[in-house]
């Protein structure tokens, strides 16, 4: 069984940083990709994404 603790999202909040210019690019990311009306941790993901990919190729 799966216990699951009071504080878990806390520490998942705490684990997200960035500063300015990396939110100007996920931002600006969002927008050119029509992601503006996901939650903001789909499009970090999708931005990484990207950025592991294009760094890849």
């Amino acid at each position: 069984m799966t216990t699951h603790k009071k504080n878990q999202t806390a520490s998942r909040r705490e684990g997200f940083r960035c500063n300015g210019a990396q939110l100007d690019a996920i931002l600006r990311f969002a927008e050119e990709r029509k992601l503006d009306d996901q939650p903001l941790h789909i499009v970090v993901a999708e931005y990484w994404r990207y950025r592991a990919h294009a760094k890849a190729a």
